[in-house]
């Protein structure tokens, strides 16, 4: 469905439209005198009963804290899991004038809204069409159930005048000509509406009720296009002044600031829970991502307020870590914005807690399917600890040294618990995007945590040196070359890739049948009968070949670049005449004659040279003029990798 088509027909045609399913209740007189009695007593209680309304204060650091264990830091255990009910609590009992004491499972059906559905300003809306939207609700507790079921419990009446196509026809024509009256008016209705569907109780008072799926529908549409531009009308932000060719105020002023703040304050956070509640129970993927385009203009409000903002983190983070793909890309856009636009330390340091235990929750289990979603999170993390380089120092040297406990543990005391502690995917995941972080983010205040993380690696390869433990130690050395690719600085990982070639493994005599080497990609560990396999041993050899090339090439700009592959010769030379397999010798031969022929030439171009070894300007001068010309081995690894990408 594209955007001129929803504007014009909704998320349900005329011959789709069902109306809300209604309760029936159970006749009264097939209950005795007693029970009527005790359940008047019961429900007048319940309404004596006095509501507690939580407030604004220190405790959001305590809520925090629980989420992430002890003492706030647990890379690989990811804590229990945020349920939604506390977040509707939390959502309700900001708001003086609002208090939700029951769950709800929204669920949005229909067709949805194309991901340029809101952003069209110059589509019509009807007003007409239908949302298909349970009005009873789904997430009825078992209580809510057996009072359906067989109690004596009344749906109550609503309260106020109930909603029409026509009056949100005017509301939508008062909020183009930007009035603060209609905002009023359509909040009110829009917090009733979804306060009545989500069957969410309430303190405040509203002035309207929605019953009818179309008006609903309409309705929504009609503040997620105009509400926020209202808003902004009265409250400018610096880029709009900026946009409007007005002088920008030198220094930077939230809307808390702006004069008209404290007679639109009330308005804008009855809004902003309303978003929130809807969000929180969205289960379709588009309709999601057009209200997260919305929160987008709502960001720098809900700043303002800091239970909200805690709450929308933790549903973005949720979004972000288990939403569809352009829910997560999306949930990911409106969390970088957030943290640039929050410089407080406080909530950076939140944030980036929440995001990496997120990590860390789904990393857990790895396969093709869940592979992209865990490689999307790890790009994405580099990109937010890029923001705030000190405290990236801070969480990458707690959470490389929790690793390193767990290795120092398991070396110690090599029991089964202990070593599975680090020979799971969260381990290693974890290590790969500590490396991933340091690499795209080096600079002199990261540079100090280099050494203990390659450490960490390379004991982590070196804790259980098996053949059937390969794979995870191809995952740590491509890891490691990476981080010495970005960083220039030399790391011996040759060592750990030429102990594979001299493993029983690739030299004993095969057994099996033939087939496609293991995915090395999403395995740590192969199982005893693939050991001797020839679709093992060519995975291996393969992988070995790769990660070799990949290394070398890097270095091949280097001054010492002969001395350097000097080991790494004499053993691929001696794995060649030992190896009776002609695809091994094969490759490897070809890989010797690059590394000999661009050594000859680094060998040839620095016996011209006039400087010595201690003039590290002249050398760094000298390294980057060699940089630019392409060496023998990689132009061979260039091609060579647009033929694997081919193939």
């Amino acid at each position: 469905m594209d955007v001129d088509e929803f504007m014009e027909k909704g998320l349900l045609t005329s011959d789709e439209e069902e109306a809300p399913p209604k309760r029936t209740t159970p006749s009264k007189k097939a209950k005795g005198k007693k029970k009527q009695q005790s359940k008047g007593k019961q429900a007048e209680e319940i309404q004596k009963k006095p509501t507690v309304i939580e407030e604004d204060g220190d405790d959001d650091d305590d809520d925090d804290e629980d989420d992430f264990g002890d003492n706030g830091h647990t890379p690989l255990t990811g804590g229990g899991r945020h349920g939604d009910d506390d977040d509707d609590d939390d959502i309700d009992s900001d708001d003086d004038d609002m208090d939700g004491d029951e769950s709800m499972d929204m669920d949005f059906e229909g067709d949805g809204l194309d991901e340029d559905d809101i952003d069209s300003d110059d589509d019509d809306m009807d007003g007409d069409e239908s949302m298909d939207m349970d009005f009873e609700g789904d997430g009825l507790d078992e209580d809510d159930e057996d009072a359906e079921d067989g109690g004596d419990s009344k749906k109550s009446k609503p309260f106020g005048r109930e909603v029409t196509t026509g009056m949100v026809k005017g509301w939508s024509a008062l909020l183009q000509k930007n009035s603060l009256k209609g905002l009023r008016q359509v909040v009110d209705a829009l917090s009733a509406a979804v306060h009545h569907a989500a069957e969410v109780k309430t303190t405040e008072k509203h002035h309207y009720f929605v019953e009818n799926p179309q008006v609903f529908n309409s309705l929504v549409r009609c503040c997620l296009r105009n509400v926020h531009t209202v808003i902004k009308h009265h409250i400018p932000l610096d880029e709009e002044t900026e946009a409007k060719g007005k002088q920008k105020p030198k220094k930077k002023q939230g809307p808390a600031t702006h004069p008209k703040w404290s007679s639109i304050r009330k308005t804008v956070k009855s809004y902003i829970a309303t978003v929130l509640l809807m969000l929180q129970h969205l289960h379709q993927a588009t309709l999601t991502c057009a209200v997260l385009r919305q929160l987008q203009h709502l960001l720098p409000f809900i700043s303002c307020f800091p239970r909200f903002l805690r709450l929308l983190t933790k549903r973005l983070t949720s979004l972000w870590s288990t939403g569809d793909e352009f829910v997560r890309v999306l949930a990911f856009l409106a969390l970088r914005r957030l943290v640039i636009a929050n410089s407080n330390a406080t909530y950076r340091e939140n944030c980036f807690k929440q995001m990496y235990l997120a990590f860390a929750r789904n990393s857990a289990f790895t396969s093709i399917a869940s592979l992209p979603t865990i490689q999307f999170m790890e790009n994405s993390l580099a990109e937010i600890y890029s923001i705030d380089l000190p405290l990236t120092y801070q969480h990458s040297f707690v959470y490389i040294r929790q690793l390193a406990v767990h290795l120092r543990k398991a070396m110690t005391e090599k029991s089964k618990a202990n070593i599975q502690a680090v020979y799971n995917w969260q381990f290693v995941h974890s290590l790969c995007l500590w490396c991933r972080v340091l690499a795209d983010c080096f600079c002199s205040t990261l540079e100090p945590l280099v050494f203990p993380l390659v450490q960490v690696a390379m004991g982590t390869v070196q804790l259980l040196p098996t053949a059937r433990y390969f794979p995870l130690r191809f995952h740590c050395l491509r890891s490691l070359i990476q981080l010495s690719k970005k960083t220039d600085l030399y790391i011996p990982v040759s060592t750990q890739l030429l102990d594979v070639l001299d493993s029983s493994s690739v030299h004993c005599r095969t057994k099996g049948s033939m087939g496609k080497p293991p995915n090395f990609s999403v395995v740590l560990k192969v199982s005893k009968s693939a050991l001797q396999t020839r679709a093992y041993q060519d995975g291996l050899v393969d992988n070995v070949f790769e990660l070799l090339l990949d290394h070398l090439a890097s270095y091949s700009h280097h001054i010492a670049f002969p001395e350097l592959v000097l080991p790494v010769l004499v053993k691929l030379k001696n794995f060649c005449k030992k190896t009776k397999v002609p695809k091994f010798q094969q490759q490897m031969q070809q890989l010797v004659s690059k590394v000999d022929e661009t050594s000859k030439a680094i060998t040839a171009a620095r016996s011209l040279v006039s400087f010595s070894p201690k003039d590290a300007k002249e050398v760094a001068m000298w390294m980057a003029s060699r940089r630019q010309d392409k060496s023998p081995i990689l132009k061979f690894h260039h091609s060579w990798k647009e033929m694997k990408s081919r193939g």
